[in-house]
């Protein structure tokens, strides 16, 4: 598929619909260029956790350029710099997570932080991050983009997420993935939201019964689960700081 083929598959196409085109294409990159690196591609064909990372990473870094700056070339302008308050590092170990975090698209932080504890971080880049918090594993930055949640979360924010959501979940705003729904401001199955839960008593237990993502604009409506069970969705993190209130 030539790049005038991948940004018409972007403009056309929902984010998970996009992923699958672009999986595609991601692979065949792959096997044209085992020369230059077997190692890589070896591992990207036969370990599915890191071939899913990556695939997800940067087909969803290739739908943001592409959706929002469809007329750009491969060499044009980056649209999305950081902001002055993060600067990206190469720390050393012993800086990572007490000066600085990883830098995580959400589709990807929807994969690499769905346990906490096993995260291979090695493939993100690192930024300073100044806050009152405690840096610790399982926190990373990640930018929202959308109004959805505005104007708690501006489109565009630099947030500090932490994994896994710990505690009651009621009124947190937090990173969802979802099996079967889809965000419909975004075409993605991870959404940003505040988690609000009804339960019932189903014997020495209890079930969801309705599950509503809330958003705080509203202008949209919520993404609302019935009868929802474990396996419908999962819950990657928790915003716990504004960073950057965008443009």
């Amino acid at each position: 598929m030539t790049s005038d083929g991948v940004r018409q598959a972007a403009a056309v196409n929902p984010g998970d619909k996009f992923e699958l085109v672009f999986k595609g294409l991601l692979k065949n990159l792959f096997a044209e260029r085992m020369d230059q690196n077997e190692d890589i591609f070896v591992r990207f064909m036969n370990d599915e956790s890191f071939r899913n990372v990556v695939t997800n990473w940067m087909s969803s870094e290739a739908y943001r350029r592409l959706r929002s700056d469809p007329g750009a070339g491969a060499e044009g302008k980056e649209t999305d710099a950081l902001p002055p308050a993060l600067q990206l590092v190469e720390p050393p170990a012993e800086q990572r997570y007490a000066t600085c975090l990883p830098l995580v698209p959400l589709k990807a932080a929807a994969g690499a932080f769905s346990d906490a504890q096993h995260v291979e971080d090695d493939d993100f880049d690192w930024v300073t991050v100044e806050s009152r918090r405690r840096l610790r594993r399982g926190m990373f930055v990640a930018q929202v983009v959308g109004k959805s949640m505005e104007p708690a979360i501006p489109d565009g924010a630099y947030c500090i997420f932490q994994a896994p959501v710990e505690g009651a979940r009621q009124g947190k705003t937090v990173l969802v993935q979802m099996r079967d729904d889809t965000d419909p401001e975004s075409g993605q199955r991870y959404t940003v939201k505040r988690y609000q839960s009804e339960k019932v008593a189903d014997g020495d237990s209890w079930r969801h019964v309705k599950i509503s993502l809330n958003p705080i604009n509203t202008n949209f409506q919520p993404i609302v689960l019935t009868d929802a069970d474990e396996g419908q969705f999962q819950l990657i993190a928790e915003v716990v700081e504004v960073l950057d209130r965008g443009q």
